[in-house]
């Protein structure tokens, strides 16, 4: 295989863009990225500023079993193997059972766990014919700890279990399936799905976390996404079924810390 083809979710924006600029460094790699959103994808065109030769925009949604099954097929037919899939395509919802509606609760379980299931299923064959492939899903510390959002959080556990469980079964195959559960990170999800209603108020919600985060700061896509490469690259190549922590600290709680104050 003269060159490693990899595909990434949601990657028109946050942690999913941030993955393909590090690949598309490499004229060696081909890199797909899957997203349903035209207005995000012009959006990250704009922001590469031009399309390199290796990186292609593939309109789908992960849900949607057609779009799902159109991409498999599209693949097989161009490249007939997949080196690493990043299940980064995600939604955010706020509030508990007696704010969310039924509605908001199932899009966030489609996108969130539906999706990758169902993608997943459908990229087996090619990600078997890589003899080595890896998956890294983008979870979230919400999976270990409640957070402001039941759907959100009950959809990423629920990906964790996935991981864990996918690893077991993909292992035979040498495909290695790994998690990345980041804590708050600078990316346009909370603007995005209205959680916040403008750059000035997402602001104060990041310095707020900040604030109380034990390493004093937010996360940055670029660096969720040098965690998703190393699990990506062959260095890696004994990690499988992991579920890895990446939050400056957020869920540490010791003697050491000061004491978080209540906003």
């Amino acid at each position: 295989m003269s060159k490693k083809v990899y595909v990434i979710t949601g990657g028109s924006s946050g942690i999913g863009l941030a993955v393909i600029k590090k690949l598309i460094n490499d004229p060696s790699n081909q890199i797909i990225s899957f997203s349903r959103s035209k207005e995000k994808i012009e959006r990250a065109l704009m922001d590469l500023e031009e399309t390199p030769d290796n990186l292609e925009f593939y309109e789908g949604n992960v849900c949607n079993e057609d779009d799902c099954l159109r991409f498999s097929e599209f693949v097989k037919k161009n490249h007939n193997y997949i080196n690493g899939l990043v299940n980064a395509a995600g939604v955010l919802t706020s509030g508990g059972i007696e704010n969310i509606s039924y509605a908001q609760w199932k899009f966030n379980l489609d996108v969130n766990l539906n999706g990758p299931y169902l993608f997943t299923q459908n990229l087996i064959p090619m990600l078997k014919a890589a003899k080595g492939a890896s998956i890294v899903n983008v979870s979230s510390i919400a999976s270990m700890r409640p957070g402001r959002s039941v759907a959100y959080s009950v959809s990423k556990a629920g990906l964790d279990m996935l991981t864990e469980y996918l690893a077991g079964e993909f292992a035979p195959y040498k495909i290695r399936v790994n998690s990345v559960n980041p804590g708050f990170v600078r990316t346009n999800i909370h603007i995005d799905n209205q959680i916040v209603n403008s750059k000035e108020e997402y602001e104060t919600m990041a310095l707020e976390v900040a604030r109380r985060n034990p390493l004093g700061r937010a996360g940055e896509a670029d660096e969720v996404a040098d965690l998703i490469m190393f699990l990506l690259n062959e260095k890696s190549s004994w990690i499988t079924g992991s579920i890895f922590k990446i939050d400056g600290g957020t869920l540490i709680e010791n003697d050491f810390l000061p004491v978080k104050k209540k906003s």
